[in-house]
C-alpha cells in the first residue's frame, strides 16, 4: 500500500520493542513514524511536529495513555487518535475518548492500518500548533514561601521557584514533569 507523500504517525508507548515492531511495518506501509517512550515525551514532540494521526498504549509511566489522550484532546482536537493496550477498559474517562482503540494481539496491524488511512484521510491538511500562553500563570507564594503552578503543556501543578523579594515577582519556571517553559506572575498584593 504504497502513498505519494507519507503520513506522519506519533507512536507512544513504554515497550520499545512495540515501538520499533510498529514503526517497521508503518514505514513498509508507507508512513513516517516518530516515536515517544511516554505522554510527557509525545507532548514534547507535539511543541514542534503534528501528525496526521496519534497511536498510544493506555498504560505509560509517568503519564497514562488516558491522561496524555485527554490533553491531546484539549489541545489539539484535529489530531485523531488511537488507542492500544493488552486490555481495552470498557469505558474511558470523560475527555479522553480516542477515536479507535484497538487490544493488542496477533491481528493489531491489520486493523491499524485500515484506521489510520480513514482517521488520517479525515484529518486537516494543515494543522496549526495551538497558540503559545503568552499570558503568565498568575500565582500566590505559599506559606514556605514556594509557589505552585500549573504548567500550559501538560496541564499538571509543580513547585515553582522561592519568589520572596518583591524584584522578583515575575518570572519563567521549567516544568518538572515535560519540561515546558512556564511564564508566572506573582500577585502583587501577595508579595507585599
Amino acid at each position: 500500500m504504497a502513498r505519494a507523500s507519507p503520513i506522519l504517525v506519533l507512536l507512544v508507548d513504554d515497550d520499545s520493542s512495540i515501538r520499533t515492531l510498529l514503526s517497521i511495518r508503518l514505514a513498509g506501509a508507507g508512513y513516517e513514524t516518530l516515536q515517544a517512550k511516554d505522554g510527557l515525551y509525545a507532548l514534547g514532540i507535539l511543541r514542534n511536529t503534528l501528525p496526521k494521526v496519534i497511536i498510544s498504549d493506555l498504560q505509560n509511566p509517568r503519564m497514562s495513555g488516558f491522561e496524555f489522550i485527554g490533553i491531546v484532546r484539549r489541545r489539539l482536537p484535529t489530531i485523531p487518535v488511537i488507542a492500544i493496550s493488552g486490555s481495552i477498559p470498557g469505558e474511558f474517562p470523560a475527555g479522553s475518548e480516542p477515536d479507535r482503540y484497538f487490544e493488542k494481539g496477533s491481528e493489531l496491524f491489520s486493523k491499524l492500518l485500515r484506521a489510520i488511512d480513514e482517521l488520517a484521510g479525515r484529518t486537516p491538511d494543515e494543522i496549526r500548533l495551538p497558540q503559545v500562553i503568552s499570558v503568565p500563570v498568575r500565582t500566590v507564594p505559599g506559606f514556605d514561601g514556594c509557589i505552585t503552578l500549573t504548567c500550559t503543556d501538560c496541564l499538571r501543578t509543580f513547585a515553582g521557584p522561592n519568589r520572596l523579594d518583591t524584584e522578583a515577582a515575575a518570572g519563567t519556571a521549567v516544568c518538572t514533569h515535560c519540561n515546558a517553559n512556564v511564564p508566572f506572575q506573582i500577585e502583587s498584593s501577595a508579595v507585599e
